[in-house]
């Protein structure tokens, strides 16, 4: 794309053959620029998750949060209401359910499809599934008019790959930052490229 000073990677598929087969062109960062550095993001291992979404006619006023955290139910781990995001439209209220981690590795076993594109069935189950268990708790009371499960394939990395420093890099000015260098989470990415502006900075003002 042409010549840079520096370049931040965020995202480690950048670097993964699995690039190739959503995109079906090679990586767009070539492993011998920095073979020691983009080998550690190929070895990331992931926990995948299942992810519904839900569109109500009405909000859920039963429900006091805008985000919860289950700690006793096997299927589901969390739910976020996508609503309350700045710029959201507020002619319905939607949701996101996230499955735990062992729920979704035993669908995926359970699957035809194993690894690849879960078929629509196995996303009807998830679905039910998902919505069934966000009932039981008696917060949603409702049935939402629209419901969408996905799999999230790499949804949390299983491991931190630059604790300590928060980000990776090479003296080519070429920086990795994201949650698989911190923690599994949004304030693991945040934290991670705060640290990768800083390491670019120190290095521009070392010229």
């Amino acid at each position: 794309l042409g010549n840079f000073d520096g370049v931040v990677v965020t995202d480690k598929i950048l670097a993964s053959p699995g690039f190739f087969y959503l995109t079906e062109h090679p990586p767009p960062l070539d492993m011998n620029v920095a073979p020691q550095l983009l080998s550690r993001m190929q070895e990331i291992p992931f926990r995948s998750c299942f992810a519904l979404m839900m569109a109500f006619n009405e909000p859920l006023n039963s429900v006091p949060v805008k985000g919860i955290s289950f700690i006793n139910s096997e299927v589901l781990s969390s739910a976020f209401c996508d609503s309350s995001k700045p710029g959201r439209s507020s002619a319905s209220q939607c949701w996101v359910l996230h499955s735990t981690a062992e729920y979704a590795k035993t669908v995926i076993a359970q699957s035809d499809s194993g690894l690849k594109k879960p078929s629509d069935l196995t996303l009807r189950r998830v679905s039910e599934e998902l919505l069934g268990e966000f009932q039981r708790t008696g917060l949603c009371t409702s049935h939402p008019f629209f419901l969408k499960a996905h799999r999230w394939g790499s949804a949390f990395p299983a491991v931190s790959i630059a604790q300590g420093d928060n980000c990776l890099w090479d003296s080519r000015k070429l920086v990795v930052c994201g949650d698989f260098c911190v923690s599994p989470n949004v304030e693991g990415a945040i934290v991670s490229g705060l640290a990768a502006s800083s390491k670019l900075l120190e290095m521009f003002s070392s010229k």
